[in-house]
């Protein structure tokens, strides 16, 4: 999933006006969209990318329910927008993922970025138990998918990671630990370790040297509203483990997925 600035702004605006994904395809259809409503919605819920015809088309669609709307603000973004313009172009770097939070983070102090954060984790409900069902669904496919580790979603509040999913257990410690999920929430994107008796930057961990004797870990960031980094997804085993390109790309799907279950 290609989390550009516009997907992100424009699903913020979504979400801010309470719009419903069908009504947006409905209008989409009507403004001249071919795509279906699996493209419109995949593209709302941060899932799928869309064509960039498609994403501004999607952007007028949003913006006309928005305009119907007299107690709502905002402007879902289109490419021609200088604002757009001038986000496309922070973004253009070779296997950059530039989304607003990337944007905001540098032009706020450390405690307002954190305010921030906070205020998307709390936007996103993940913490409120509602989705614990898929959420469970996720992290056992997540196990499963990584056969012999241990899988969980771990979410960062303003001092701890919650745990609110986990399958599968490493040796004596169940998987409730958040392991190195810091490291993938507060990095720039995933952080894997295949073995972490010889990676200087965990080697002398706790987790490492004792229970539940870490050796493998692969976390991959959790985006809310906003794009700002609320959660890892991780997969982790007390062995060893290569991780290939299929591999990568199965842990980003996945989530992916559990963005999928934010409503914005």
């Amino acid at each position: 999933m290609k989390a550009v600035p516009q997907q992100w702004m424009t699903r913020q605006v979504l979400a801010e006006a309470g719009v419903d994904p069908f009504e947006v395809w409905v209008v989409y259809v009507g403004l001249g969209g071919t795509g279906e409503g699996l493209l419109v919605d995949g593209y709302l819920s941060g899932l799928l990318p869309a064509p960039r015809t498609d994403r501004d088309l999607i952007s007028r669609a949003v913006n006309v329910l928005v305009e119907e709307r007299p107690d709502t603000g905002g402007h879902a973004p289109l490419r021609g927008d200088p604002a757009w313009q001038g986000a496309e172009a922070f973004g253009s770097y070779p296997g950059s993922d530039v989304v607003p939070a990337d944007l905001i983070r540098p032009l706020v102090s450390a405690s307002a970025a954190d305010d921030l954060r906070l205020e998307s984790l709390e936007r996103a409900g993940l913490l409120r138990g509602g989705s614990r069902r898929q959420l469970d669904a996720v992290t056992a496919e997540a196990a499963r998918r990584f056969p012999g580790c241990a899988s969980s979603l771990a979410l960062a509040t303003r001092r701890h990671h919650v745990v609110t999913s986990a399958a599968g257990s490493i040796g004596q410690a169940d998987a409730q630990e958040a392991f190195f999920c810091h490291r993938t929430i507060d990095g720039p994107g995933p952080f894997i370790v295949t073995d972490a008796l010889h990676d200087p930057r965990v080697s002398s961990d706790p987790l490492v040297v004792g229970e539940p004797h870490l050796r493998f870990y692969a976390g991959y960031p959790v985006l809310g509203p906003g794009g700002w980094r609320i959660g890892s997804l991780c997969v982790v085993a007390d062995r060893p483990r290569g991780f290939s390109l299929a591999d990568a790309r199965s842990l980003r799907i996945l989530a992916a997925s559990v963005q999928g279950l934010i409503g914005v």
